[in-house]
Formats: C-alpha cells, structure tokens, sequence
C-alpha cells in the first residue's frame, strides 16, 4: 500500500487493502464495517480502530459515511478519472454529463475544476479537496442515455456522447456553450449517431430540438426528421441564449452569428 503511517498495525494495514481489493478506493462506513468487524469482535474495537485509521489520515471523509482510501500520504489527490467514481457515489442516482462525459469519451482534453452530472433526485453539490461535485436536476423522462462503465473498480453512469450534446443544449444556454457543442459536432461528425440523436431530442423541449436542428443544418446533417417534430408545434419563437438577435425563419429561432462562424 505505499508508504505507512506508524498508527496503521499491520492489520489495519491488511485490512484496508481488502477495503479496496473489494470495494475499491471510495468506500461507505457500512462496507469498513463489514471488513473491520471480521477482525475485531467487538463494536467498540473496530470502530476505535477506524476512527484512529481516519486520524491518521488514511480514511479521508468525503461526506458523512463515505470515505476516501489514500494508499500514499504524500499523494491525497486524486485524478479524474477517480473523481468520476466519487461523483457516481455522492449521488448514485446520477449520471457524468457535460466537459466530464467529453473527456471520457476522448473529445475534451482541458483540466476542470469541477464534476458536472445530471440526476432526477435532489441536486446538491459537494466540495472534495480542490473539485467541486455539481448536480443538475432534470426532470425524470430525461434520465436517460448513460452507459454503466467500469472505472477502476466501480461502475459509473457516464452519458452517451449524443446525450451529451443535448444535455448541453437544454441546460447550458450561452455562446460559449453552444459554440463548443458545435466544435464537437464539426470535429466528430464521422462518430456521432444523428439518428439516435434525433431519437432523444424527442423527449426535450421545442427550444432544444430548434437549436438542435438548426446546428444540424450548419454542419449539413439533414435536419429533415428534427423539423417534422418541431413543425408540429411551431409556435412563437425561441433564443438560441438571451442575446441571440439574428432571426432564421426556418426554426423561429434567434441565433448568434459569432456561434457558427
């Protein structure tokens, strides 16, 4: 396990490479107790023994009842890939969306400071170390379009790159979000499945299917299939974000020239 602390016994330290070979490196008090119970008979012995672990720095609390295994004291950060687990155990009804799911998916390969996900219960966000965990509350029929992958020794909800780009459209209305959406469209258009793109816009608002339509037109994507289900209730009109000024008629929708430049 690394360098040791001189608190963690032998057993302890044997112990907690149990707590990772079968839970992994982000563990809840119930699966430490499961572990240390094996070994101290008594209720007061392995919770003493796990609280003396924590203070000695092994055990890092990411919220009440959950907890963080550190293999080496001088190295507590972990990478993103590791704060993708902690993310899907903060909230596991939840799945990574946004600059997170890009990155999985290798089409974003800037640093974040944060961890954006999507779930349909209560939104609240953490702060671990130097990441802020954000959630986005979304109502229940658009939880969908995630896969279960394994990372490290967990399974995280991480969404479909299609669900991604719609998720960014219903949820981040502002140029700069729009104009990387159409960066990933251009620069990926040859892995993107419009056709299941197009099957998921069915269940957003007309907003997201008219900036959705109207981004397929500027990347000659045939828009045909996203129009029949916008056209069907073509009212009023809509703002691709709140200072779009330029009218396309096609889409009743206020766009902004410097997005698709």
């Amino acid at each position: 396990m690394g360098t040791k602390n001189t608190l963690l016994s032998k057993k302890d330290s044997l112990l907690l490479e149990k707590v990772i070979l079968d839970c992994g490196h982000v563990v809840n008090f119930a699966q430490l107790e499961q572990i240390f119970a094996q070994e101290y008979a008594r209720k007061s012995d392995w919770k003493r023994r796990i609280a003396l672990i924590a203070k000695a720095g092994w055990l890092v609390r990411i919220k009440k009842g959950l907890y963080l295994v550190v293999t080496d004291l001088s190295a507590l950060t972990m990478g993103n890939t590791s704060n993708l687990v902690i993310s899907n155990a903060l909230n596991s009804e939840s799945y990574i969306s946004f600059a997170n799911a890009l990155n999985w998916h290798g089409m974003f390969d800037q640093l974040t400071k944060t961890v954006d996900a999507i779930t349909y219960v209560r939104a609240r966000n953490y702060r671990f170390q130097s990441t802020e965990f954000r959630f986005f509350r979304f109502k229940k029929e658009l939880y969908f379009g995630f896969t279960k992958e394994r990372v490290e020794s967990k399974v995280v909800n991480i969404a479909e790159k299609e669900k991604v780009i719609l998720d960014y459209l219903y949820l981040r209305k502002n140029a700069a979000a729009l104009s990387l959406i159409l960066e990933k469209l251009r620069d990926y258009k040859h892995v993107f499945d419009f056709s299941k793109m197009v099957d998921y816009a069915k269940t957003y608002n007309l907003t997201t299917l008219r900036n959705l339509g109207f981004l397929f037109d500027t990347i000659d994507v045939s828009s045909d299939a996203l129009y029949e289900l916008a056209h069907r209730n073509m009212r009023g009109f809509s703002k691709m974000h709140a200072h779009a000024s330029t009218f396309n008629a096609k889409w009743r929708l206020y766009y902004d020239p410097r997005v698709i430049k």
